[in-house]
């Protein structure tokens, strides 16, 4: 099945919000007003990612941090808070991200947390896109996306340059390889807070290693984020209100507005139209999902570095098959990319994997399995409601997000 461009950079863009978390990425921008606001210092550096002549490492932190930082609070009814803020690096040539390392002030984990930060994204934003977002002011609440917005078009103006979630030690990329940032472009810095676990105060920051890209010799990495819609009913034994799939998504636009059903609608009809081309009756289970993916005809090879796997709590297996040009991806010859065995939410990993050439039209499918029962053995999720559990922002929903790290050209 291949999308449209509109709407293959949409699910693109809302996913990759989402797991450009574990370790690689893709480019963005934003702007200088804001510098009151935010905290973000430029020094030459010696780092171990900045090896080259000329490098600077810039530290980026949340607008409060001469305060000691925030004590997040989640929006009514829901117990996450997603926030971004906005900042300017005052680029005048265009510079290669070699690394970048996230440095979370209170992290705890699933079984001892202190807050939880689920996860932390850095967003670029187009030049052309700055004056809008100076408009949303120092901070603003950001599901799904890095705006406030609801128009998947919108949201896909913008790209993740790195990501961080819980196991994630510092981004770095495989040598050779940098993303590049274009003269004149800011960021986004979004975080994830999962409310469930502890409320206190939270002043992490990021440092961002940069280079000149005219000078660098890198070639770009970028990146492309396949998801599949989860869609797991109450378990045996468990009911409730929500147990009924029309009420949860009720509930899920109550908490993160209408966007986030009009998501879970799209990939369901995406995933479930390359499933009926595939002839595949078994893509959605009460404890799996999966999805089949195919790089546009018109696009040109793209060579595979890295693989990266995010669930949430209920997560058990996830696996990455690069399928060449059977659709059914049943062949033998295709190559497993990616297999997690036992997903672990506390250690999240982007993967370096052998050099894999994908070709236009070249099919890719991502499966993940689940099992519902841990919501009642989590301590963060057992004493909520029963759900009927579908893709969402929220830590106590699910997700089934593979981020690929690729080049452009095929080079092994």
């Amino acid at each position: 099945m291949r999308l449209n461009s509109a709407k293959f950079k949409a699910v693109s863009t809302l996913a990759g919000g989402l797991l450009l978390l574990a370790g690689v990425a893709s480019p963005i921008e934003a702007s200088a007003a804001l510098r009151s606001h935010v905290a973000a210092t430029t020094t030459t550096t010696t780092s171990s990612f900045c090896a080259l002549k000329t490098c600077t490492s810039t530290l980026v932190k949340i607008p409060e941090a001469a305060k000691g930082g925030i004590t997040p609070v989640a929006p009514a009814g829901a117990t996450d808070l997603y926030r971004c803020t906005f900042f300017d690096p005052h680029l005048t040539a265009d510079q290669m991200v070699i690394g970048s390392t996230f440095h979370p002030q209170n992290h705890g984990t699933v079984k001892k947390p202190v807050i939880e930060i689920h996860h932390a994204i850095l967003f670029q934003v187009p030049s052309g896109q700055v004056a809008a977002v100076k408009a949303l002011g120092s901070s603003w609440p950001c599901f799904s996306g890095p705006t406030p917005a609801d128009s998947f078009a919108e949201l896909s103006n913008f790209r993740s340059v790195a990501g961080w979630a819980p196991g994630s030690a510092s981004d770095s990329r495989p040598v050779g390889y940098g993303v590049n940032i274009p003269a004149g472009s800011g960021f986004i810095l979004q975080l994830h807070y999962n409310l469930l676990a502890s409320k206190a105060k939270d002043n992490s920051s990021w440092s961002i290693d940069m280079t000149p890209t005219a000078e660098s010799g890198l070639t770009p990495l970028l990146g492309w984020s396949l998801v599949a819609p989860p869609d797991l009913p109450c378990p045996s034994g468990s009911s409730g209100t929500l147990c009924n799939r029309t009420n949860s998504l009720n509930d899920l636009s109550k908490r993160f507005g209408a966007s986030s059903v009009n998501f879970v609608n799209l990939i369901e009809n995406v995933c479930r139209t390359a499933a009926t081309s595939a002839g595949d009756t078994h893509w959605q289970s009460p404890t799996s999902t999966s999805c089949i993916w195919r790089r546009p005809t018109n696009s040109q090879p793209i060579t595979v570095h890295t693989i990266g796997a995010h669930m949430h709590l209920l997560g058990k297996t996830l696996s990455v098959e690069l399928c060449h040009s059977d659709k059914t991806c049943t062949d033998p010859s295709k190559v497993v990319g990616l297999f997690v065995q036992r997903y672990n939410f506390d250690d999240q990993h982007a993967y370096n994997v052998p050099s894999t050439v994908i070709n236009p039209g070249d099919y890719v499918k991502v499966t993940c399995t689940y099992d519902p029962k841990l919501r009642k053995l989590n301590p963060q999720t057992k004493k909520l409601p029963a759900r009927f559990i579908t893709w969402g922002d929220g830590s106590s929903d699910e997700m089934c997000l593979s981020s690929i790290g690729y080049s452009q050209g095929a080079h092994t």
